[in-house]
């Protein structure tokens, strides 16, 4: 059977669903429509559609179809059973099109009805929990308390590797990072991306983050800014992108700006979104339709993950004003620690500063990596694009899913690097539509905001190599701080002027 196109939208008393049927003849005794509660089957041969509705519908006498021949489908009519009442999600074909038992309700918990969990879950030792759904809405539940803060367990690795090391989304994957590097995938930073360990990714990235910044580069970057080198400034234009917002920001604080405080406190603050029947076609055509039974414990790596994809994906719409360019999944994946190194964890189970949230780790981890790959290193710009995330996730859900769709086709389309939208993106962004909750994407807003405004460049350190310059003499590392370096090569500067004064004033005496 084929599942064909279809679009939903709404009135008062009716759903409207267009079916498409193109290069079939149409037979009328052929169609089959039946309407069950809150599910409608269309079935006309070879074509099969199935959608599952929040709200309950209604067969009767107002329900009819008819064959639009110049458009090639079928329109449908459904009555709602509830007169008046908005049927939420209707621009999300994988939900719509999701089985029994698939759904998990997004922003409300229901007393009156048990979720129906997988047939098949690893149970906990200790979880009273009734099954997987029912943990997953008791985060839900918990809102704003969701405690971001990385739990404090002893990691047991002496079976690690015994199904070998997995990767991407849930921790799903192997053998496919692997293969890409012949190809010429430079995203990846592994040095052995198939037989690395989660806590040894955490550690090689933290090392490699060190490794790649250049304290050279990211002086020259912020002295031509500090001393206002209008030659310079031209021809970096870091003055432009610094006042520079993404389309997406833009249309949100547009929006955020005109709508009246009545009505932004009815929908929460909740931008509304239309997808474009293009973006509705990605999520029908390209995205998978299937059950994801994520451990309760992953589901905040997968939230941190969305927080710096949609890092990555702001900073290189600043950089390149909005377009994107052949560098642009690249300069997104360098961006991302959960792409470049397959890291979900961020944080060591060595570390002696574990009381550090996730969501700090990956604030950071976005900083550093900014200061190191991209073309512009600026602490301020980092800065500037993590707010514009934050405007991202206070926008909601749907305005969250669109750049998360953005960045999933930048990657669809690229030759070498579409193995992360295998490994990744596809799930990530089927999983967040079907399961994502908005409660807590305004969760992780409010503390991702919280974190950023105390982050200075006090925070943001690298290790640095200091060669022996005897022989024999052995190699040092010592931490310094980005305000550090800014003011040893602002006392480089003083000290240079300072010369340069005296010699002037030397050479007027002689004179």
């Amino acid at each position: 059977m084929i599942t064909p196109r279809f679009k939903v939208t709404q009135d008062d008393e009716f759903l409207h669903i267009k079916i498409g049927i193109s290069n079939i003849r149409f037979n009328a005794a052929g169609l089959e429509l039946v309407v069950e509660e809150n599910v409608f089957i269309c079935h006309l041969s070879p074509y099969y559609l199935r959608l599952r509705f929040p709200h309950a519908l209604v067969d009767d006498e107002r329900c009819n179809a008819a064959f639009n021949s110049k458009e090639e489908c079928i329109d449908v009519k459904v009555p709602k059973l509830n007169k008046g009442q908005f049927f939420d999600d209707l621009d999300f074909p994988t939900k719509l099109l999701a089985r029994q038992g698939d759904l998990v309700a997004a922003d409300e918990i229901s007393t009156k009805t048990v979720k129906k969990g997988p047939l098949i879950q690893e149970i906990g030792g200790t979880s009273t929990s009734t099954g997987l759904k029912d943990s997953i809405e008791e985060i839900r539940a918990a809102g704003k308390e969701f405690n971001w803060e990385i739990e404090q367990n002893v990691v047991n690795n002496d079976n690690a590797g015994l199904l070998g090391n997995k990767y991407g989304f849930n921790n799903g994957y192997d053998s496919i990072i692997g293969v890409s590097l012949s190809n010429g995938n430079d995203i990846n930073e592994l040095d052995n991306p198939e037989s690395t360990t989660a806590e040894d990714r955490v550690l090689e990235r933290l090392k490699k983050e060190d490794l790649q910044f250049d304290e050279g580069y990211y002086l020259h970057e912020y002295m031509v800014l500090r001393t206002n080198d209008e030659e310079e400034l031209e021809i970096s234009r870091i003055k432009v992108l610094l006042d520079y917002t993404v389309p997406l920001v833009k249309t949100y604080l547009k929006w955020y700006k005109n709508t009246p405080d009545e009505a932004k406190i009815a929908s929460g603050g909740v931008m509304p979104i239309e997808f474009t029947e293009k973006e509705q076609e990605q999520m029908h055509d390209h995205l998978p339709k299937k059950e994801y039974l994520v451990d309760n414990n992953e589901i905040k790596a997968l939230y941190i993950t969305i927080l710096n994809v949609l890092f990555g994906y702001v900073f290189e719409q600043i950089e390149n004003e909005g377009i994107h360019s052949t560098e642009s999944a690249w300069t997104i994946g360098k961006l991302v620690p959960q792409i470049a190194f397959l890291d979900q964890q961020l944080i060591s189970e060595k570390d002696d500063n574990k009381h550090i949230s996730i969501i700090k780790a990956s604030l950071l981890s976005g900083i550093k990596n900014s200061l190191s790959w991209t073309l512009h290193r600026n602490f301020d710009l980092s800065i500037k694009a993590w707010k514009q995330v934050y405007y991202l996730l206070t926008g909601g859900k749907k305005l969250v899913v669109r750049a998360l769709l953005d960045v999933h086709e930048v990657f669809r389309f690229h030759d070498v690097y579409y193995v992360y939208d295998k490994i990744l993106l596809s799930d990530l962004c089927s999983w967040f539509i079907n399961q994502g909750s908005e409660v807590i994407v305004k969760s992780l807003a409010v503390d991702m905001k919280r974190e950023l405004d105390n982050i200075t460049k006090e925070d943001v350190t690298f290790v640095s190599i200091v060669e022996g310059t005897e022989e024999g003499q052995m190699t040092t590392w010592y931490t310094e701080t980005l305000a550090g370096l800014e003011s040893l090569a602002e006392a480089d500067v003083e000290a240079a002027t300072a010369q340069a004064q005296a010699q002037d004033t030397a050479n007027n005496s002689n004179i």
